[in-house]
């Protein structure tokens, strides 16, 4: 006989080694758990999911539109941007309640959050609002996108 159905020998773990620091990484959607596993060392494990929130309201003759950017990562991001598919009125752009000219947060600690608000024509149709961002893991510049 070739081969079995059954075994009657019982399972044993499998054994391994390594030299140097094993890297991990895991993505469930815009989330992603990152890990470096060391045989010698302490290992590190960081989550990176960036989220937030929209709202909008009337103002005039346009719209209001508030987004709260959310970083529910256990690492610091080194930019985030927020990017609408629809028009920015000139000098409406705000973050943190500050004037900015672009859409950009140059960094957003662990754990934070920043506000962005601007003013737009009001249209029928409501913006999907992308998320750009980029952090530094294990010396790596990484980037991710999502979308709220």
């Amino acid at each position: 006989m070739d081969q079995c159905a059954f075994c009657l020998h019982r399972p044993e773990p499998l054994l391994c080694w390594w030299e140097g620091d094993l890297r991990l990484e895991a993505a469930d959607g815009p989330r992603r758990l990152l890990g470096v596993l060391s045989p010698r060392g302490t290992s590190l494990l960081h989550f990176v999911e960036l989220g937030g929130e929209t709202r909008t309201w009337p103002d005039g003759e346009g719209l209001v539109r508030a987004v709260t950017v959310y970083n529910r990562s256990s690492l610091p991001m080194d930019q985030v941007e927020v990017a609408p598919d629809g028009t920015i009125e000139p000098g409406s752009l705000r973050i943190e309640g500050r004037p900015a000219e672009e859409p950009v947060l140059p960094g957003l600690a662990a754990g934070g959050q920043a506000l962005f608000t601007w003013r737009e024509p009001a249209a029928g149709t409501s913006q999907v609002i992308g998320l750009r961002y980029r952090y530094t893991f294990s010396g790596e510049v990484r980037e991710g996108v999502c979308t709220l």
